[in-house]
């Protein structure tokens, strides 16, 4: 019979109450500030951390998971007899956790030996509870008696689908990591400019530029409407930093009215992503047609 651990790191931003609820097992990111190191998830809340950034001259750094954390938690899952693992992780392509996790991986085998427990290790391609809520959903999947390799093949499938549009508020932070220049922000910040970045297959690019806070939650779910496959049957995932509540509601309000959605979710960006995007950021994901 099949024993089935279910691990991610905490950038996939699952709430406390469901991490509890499913028995998943969440790996810290380590975030550092001024000589300070914090573990995300556990040390530090996203409340917390957008006053801190908000405060702060010195953008925290982030740092990804060792091997060795990832190694100490296959073995504990193996000592508890579990004979199937599976970690799905940040986006591989801008963090070194999903290669340390396969890193571990191998590491493993060599002290155990091959076969001893199968462990499937999968770069999500994305960020926060883009894959966060797909997580869940292979959890509840071992609620309910489905087989390793269903669940494998499911979180493939979704991950091959979903998708997401960040937008942020302010260009400070964007500033302030390096992801855009002093002379660029300052012209944006003039102008009242608002990217929007298109969160797809590994990679953050902006697609456009909109005028003004009101206009940022129109294009948005524009962009949304344009890609999102049958929105009546699914739950479309509102992503937040400290992003004012009526901003929050009219985008809402947009996505079940305007666009259809079955249903809204919303949850909060964690500290790892805000570091990149600042605290003023709001991103909606869905799912689109499939990739491959």
């Amino acid at each position: 019979m099949e024993k089935i651990h279910i691990l991610t790191d905490s950038s996939s931003d699952i709430p406390h109450d469901l991490v509890e609820a499913h028995g998943i097992e969440i790996v810290p990111i380590m975030l550092t500030h001024e000589g300070r190191s914090f573990r995300e998830y556990y040390d530090i809340t996203s409340e917390d951390y957008c006053r801190l950034l908000e405060t702060s001259s010195e953008i925290p750094g982030t740092a990804m998971t060792t091997p060795t954390v990832f190694l100490e938690s296959y073995n504990r899952a193996f000592e508890r007899g579990c004979t199937h693992l599976l970690a799905v992780l940040i986006n591989g392509g801008g963090s070194g956790t999903y290669q340390a996790a396969c890193l571990a991986k191998s590491m493993f085998e060599e002290e155990q030996g091959e076969g001893k427990m199968t462990i499937e290790v999968i770069d999500s391609k994305t960020y926060t509870y883009i894959y966060g809520h797909i997580v869940v959903k292979a959890a509840e999947m071992r609620e309910q008696g489905e087989s390793f390799d269903a669940i494998v093949s499911v979180v493939k499938s979704r991950l091959n689908r979903v998708e997401a549009y960040l937008g942020v508020y302010s260009l400070k932070f964007l500033k302030k990591s390096g992801r855009i220049s002093g002379g660029a922000a300052f012209v944006g910040e003039a102008l009242g400019l608002k990217p929007i970045s298109h969160v797809y297959d590994g990679a953050v690019k902006v697609c456009d530029k909109v005028r003004g806070e009101k206009a940022l939650v129109a294009g948005m779910s524009k962009k949304v409407s344009a890609r999102v496959v049958q929105p009546d049957k699914q739950t479309a995932i509102l992503l937040y930093g400290d992003v004012p509540a009526e901003r929050l509601d009219e985008m809402e309000k947009r996505l079940r009215t305007e666009i259809g959605f079955h249903d809204v979710e919303r949850v909060v960006i964690g500290p790892s992503v805000l570091t990149n995007t600042g605290p003023l950021a709001m991103a909606v994901a869905y799912y689109g047609t499939p990739r491959d």
